[in-house]
């Protein structure tokens, strides 16, 4: 839904085109990142040579390597398209590249983007809550420069900001998902503000919120139960934009399920702009 783009157009980039297979997705992008959309499998994606001078910025499928996925796998056919972005990186020659990705990335994949000829690669782990996101969303970046080594780190003086601020007086808030009564009487009971996850309790894979501390990662809210601090009901999606850090014009397109995907699939655009102001300092 463009987290990654809006942060590096923040940053001063300028995106040239956006490549996806999720058509709400781009429809998301498209309106507002205000830039050209392919709708293509990377797999059969073949760019040329300079097609793209600068940059290629890339997020992708993390569910093959996401701890959170119980059917994870590592070797499956979208989680080899890491090899497809390694085979586009080395036929475009951008100046630099970005990839973004969960913690547990296999080590097969870093190593693959480690060793493209001609590139000078670190591999940062980070925490989107160290910069200034209201989510402690902790991702992998793995930075690749034709010049110098990219190092992340988190910038100075940063105000660490919490749910409370994400979300504490929001005005327009929409998006609620349905609960019955009997899952909302559960709730009332679920006060944990760690991951639920014994698998006889009836509570599993439910978290409660804490107001003062940065949110749990967004995952999918219609599969996630990520409870409201107060409130017995899951956060709403308006909610779970804010605490990604979105304006609240920033509204995906499709339907809630749509949404719901697109919010667990990107990237708290402060952090790729952070990423891309380092960048710019490095490369000049």
């Amino acid at each position: 839904m463009g987290g990654l783009s809006y942060g590096f157009q923040k940053a001063g980039f300028e995106i040239e085109e956006g490549i996806d297979i999720n058509d709400a997705a781009l429809k998301t992008y498209s309106k507002y990142i205000k830039a050209p959309v392919k709708n293509q499998d990377l797999s059969q994606y073949y760019p040329g040579r300079n097609d793209f001078d600068c940059m290629i910025v890339s997020g992708p499928p993390c569910q093959g390597f996401s701890i959170a996925n119980r059917k994870r796998n590592p070797y499956s056919k979208r989680s080899q398209l890491v090899l497809d972005l390694c085979r586009v990186i080395k036929a475009v020659q951008p100046r630099a590249f970005m990839v973004e990705n969960v913690p547990h990335l296999s080590r097969w994949a870093k190593v693959a983007l480690e060793d493209i000829s001609g590139y000078k690669v670190t591999i940062n782990n980070v925490n989107t809550s160290d910069y200034g996101v209201a989510q402690a969303r902790k991702r992998v970046i793995i930075l690749g420069s034709k010049e110098k080594f990219i190092e992340l780190t988190p910038p100075p003086g940063i105000e660490r900001h919490t749910v409370r601020d994400a979300i504490g007086t929001m005005e327009k808030n929409w998006g609620f998902v349905k609960h019955r009564p009997e899952t909302i009487e559960r709730f009332k009971k679920a006060t944990s503000t760690k991951w639920i996850s014994d698998t006889a309790s009836k509570y599993q894979g439910t978290i409660r919120l804490s107001w003062d501390n940065p949110s749990v990662s967004i995952g999918n809210l219609k599969k996630f139960r990520i409870l409201h601090p107060e409130e017995n009901r899951v956060i709403s999606l308006a909610e779970g934009l804010a605490l990604h850090g979105f304006p609240d014009w920033y509204i995906p397109e499709g339907t809630d399920t749509q949404i719901a995907q697109q919010l667990a699939d990107t990237v708290p655009p402060l952090l790729p702009f952070y990423i891309g102001k380092t960048i710019q300092q490095t490369l000049h």
